[in-house]
């Protein structure tokens, strides 16, 4: 059985209030083919605000380009089929140019109506401006209601992290076992599309607002996703060791804490000092004396570079919001 969700019923309601808004103030003014602006409303209806205004602008200015491209046709060539072909040939390539391909259709209907007017006049030319400014600009104003979705960002955010800490969480667990046959990195799959919805929905928060742009969510998601590479690093460093020698149990502890405090707001200073302390007294330990050791070492020891990277990433983002 169908379903219609409460989000298609409200934008279909506010599309045809929109349309017959703009019919009806075309019409109380006296413009002639008003119903043009309502189908121009129903065009201009983008996801975004500065979709929307971008459209409008571009249709403005469009405009224009297609009334000296029809003039110069229709002098040439009559208010004929070929006349108007022939513009639509032109204006199609000036369109191209201008990347506005999304304004062929709606200028050209007004363009029709001089085609029908059989003339050039301040009347005609007025009555298709104001068609096409009624038209986009309710389009705009119905999109004004659109507002930054911060729920859905913060659940997603939220999702983010909450993956990663688990993440960490298993490492810590995963690397003190020698037998990793049941480990697999399905987790990460989970994180990549969390951290796509997230970053569509920051975007779209970006281009609903229209005088200012705080990029907060884009630079923290892009700096989440730096730290999911890092940590793809380590997951496989942890997949590698087949044995766990005496400094697994400091670096599980390590892992462990950082799942424990890893939120938003940690600057990971604490974190980083306890990791390069660390990674100073593995250099000081005494060589290993097997050749298994000297693997799972080396190993364990690249393992703690990466997290240092990727403890360092958090906090290079943090110093940049001071």
């Amino acid at each position: 059985m169908l379903k219609i969700n409460k989000s298609s019923v409200f934008n279909a309601a506010k599309i045809s209030l929109g349309c017959a808004a703009a019919i009806v103030i075309s019409t109380l003014i006296g413009l002639k083919y008003s119903i043009t602006a309502g189908l121009i409303t129903v065009l201009s209806i983008q996801n975004t605000k500065r979709e929307t205004l971008n459209i409008a602008v571009k249709r403005i200015v469009s405009f224009f380009a297609a009334i000296a491209i029809s003039y110069i046709s229709f002098k040439l060539l009559g208010y004929t089929t070929i006349g108007f072909a022939v513009y639509i040939f032109a204006f199609i390539l000036v369109c191209g140019l201008l990347n506005s391909q999304s304004a062929i259709v709606p200028v050209s209907v007004l363009i029709t109506h001089i085609l029908a007017e059989q003339r050039f006049s301040v009347r005609v030319l007025a009555n298709e401006f104001m068609i096409l400014f009624i038209g986009a600009g309710v389009g705009f104003i119905l999109n004004l209601y659109l507002r930054k979705d911060m729920r859905k960002m913060l659940e997603y955010r939220t999702a983010v992290d909450n993956e990663i800490k688990a993440i960490i969480g298993r490492m810590a667990e995963r690397v003190l076992v020698a037998d990793k046959s049941d480990y697999n990195g399905d987790c990460f799959r989970r994180l990549d599309e969390y951290i796509r919805s997230a970053k569509e929905t920051a975007l779209a928060n970006k281009q609903n607002t229209l005088v200012s742009a705080d990029n907060y969510d884009l630079l923290y998601l892009e700096m989440r996703s730096e730290q999911c590479v890092i940590l793809h690093e380590m997951y496989k460093a942890v997949k590698e060791m087949n044995a766990a020698p005496e400094q697994v149990y400091i670096i599980s502890g390590l892992l462990k804490k950082i799942s424990e405090e890893y939120h938003e707001s940690n600057n990971v200073n604490e974190l980083i000092v306890e990791t390069d302390r660390i990674i100073l007294s593995m250099k000081e330990q005494k060589m290993p004396e097997t050749r298994l050791e000297f693997e799972n070492r080396a190993v364990l020891y690249s393992l703690l570079i990466r997290t240092r990277e990727f403890l360092s990433i958090k906090n290079m983002f943090m110093q940049s919001r001071i």
